[in-house]
């Protein structure tokens, strides 16, 4: 099962930035409220465990949930284990 937890980036000023963690707890990407994000698309999502990355590892999307959904689509069994929650 896919998680999120809030960073500690910022000093705690990021409230809309999470780190996408594993059923072990790892850090395996990241979804973001992006300022500099595509209009209507403010929110940003990147697997980060997977070397070396390809252009299907990241992207942007309307909504937190949708970035969640896209990012539970293209991440592997390998990486995920389960579901995104």
């Amino acid at each position: 099962m896919l998680t999120l937890k809030p960073t500690d980036l910022g000093a705690g000023k990021l409230k809309d930035d999470y780190d996408v963690l594993d059923e072990s707890r790892r850090s395996i990407g990241r979804i973001m409220l992006h300022p500099h994000a595509p209009e209507g698309r403010p929110w940003f999502w990147s697997i980060t465990a997977r070397v070396p990355q390809t252009m299907h590892d990241r992207g942007h999307a309307e909504s937190r949930e949708q970035a969640m959904a896209d990012f539970k689509a293209v991440s592997s069994p390998s990486l995920s284990g389960s579901l995104l929650t």
